[in-house]
C-alpha cells in the first residue's frame, strides 16, 4: 500500500512540477540554449506555483546570516555553471521521519544546525553544466564530485547511490531543467554524504 501511495503521489507531483516548470519558460529537453532563470529563480517560480521546493527552499533559509547572507544562494545564483540535484518535499518528510520527528516540517531541518545543513545541501551540487548525458554512462557505474563532503556513483540503470549507501532516483520528466547558470535534476532522495 505505501509503495503505490508513494508511487501516485510522486507521479502527481511530477505532473505537477512539469506544468510549473513549463510557465517558468524553462527548457527541461536538456542541452541547448540555456533558460532565463536562474536555479534559485527556478526553485522559487516552481514552488510558488506547487510548493514542491518548500522544504529544500526552507533548508536553505536556514543558512541566512543576521546580515541577510546566504552561501547556498549567492552559490546558486551565481555566474558559475553548476549542477543542482533538487530533493522533492516527500524527500525531506520521509528524511525527518528517519531522523525521529514525528511531523516533519521545514522548519524541522534548521534543528540539525548549520554547518550539518551546509554540508547536506552542498553533496548536492556539482561543478558544471551536466545534463543526464553527462551524469549517468550507458555503460559503467560513473563517479561525481559533489562541491562538499564526497561523490556520488551514477549507474546505467539512471540511479544513484550516496554516501550512505541510499539508492536515489531522478524524477522523470524533471531532469535537464535548463537554467542560465546550469541544470536542476529532481531527485526522490536527501543525499547524505555520510550514514546518520
Amino acid at each position: 500500500m505505501y509503495n503505490y501511495i508513494t508511487k501516485s503521489k510522486s507521479i502527481l507531483a511530477a505532473a505537477t512540477l512539469s506544468i510549473a516548470l513549463l510557465f517558468t519558460g524553462n527548457a527541461m529537453a536538456g542541452p541547448g540554449k540555456p533558460g532565463d532563470s536562474n536555479i534559485v529563480e527556478i526553485a522559487l517560480g516552481v514552488n510558488a506555483m506547487t510548493g514542491e521546493f518548500e522544504y529544500l527552499l526552507g533548508a536553505v533559509g536556514c543558512l541566512t546570516d543576521e546580515e541577510g547572507n546566504n552561501p547556498v544562494v549567492d552559490l546558486l545564483t551565481g555566474e558559475n555553471k553548476l549542477t543542482l540535484f533538487a530533493p522533492t518535499n516527500m524527500a525531506f518528510e520521509n528524511l525527518q521521519m528517519a531522523l525521529g520527528f514525528d511531523v516533519p516540517s521545514p522548519e524541522l531541518t534548521c534543528m540539525l544546525g548549520p554547518e550539518l545543513v551546509f554540508a547536506v545541501l552542498g553533496y548536492h551540487v556539482t561543478e558544471g553544466r551536466r545534463f543526464s548525458n553527462s551524469v549517468f554512462n550507458k555503460k559503467n557505474n560513473k563517479e561525481i564530485e559533489m562541491l562538499v563532503a564526497g561523490s556520488i556513483i551514477s549507474t546505467p540503470d539512471l540511479t544513484i547511490w550516496d554516501g550512505a549507501g541510499q539508492e536515489i532516483g531522478v524524477v522523470p520528466p524533471l531532469v535537464n531543467i535548463n537554467a542560465s547558470n546550469g541544470v536542476i535534476h529532481v531527485v526522490d532522495t536527501v543525499m547524505l554524504p555520510f550514514v546518520p
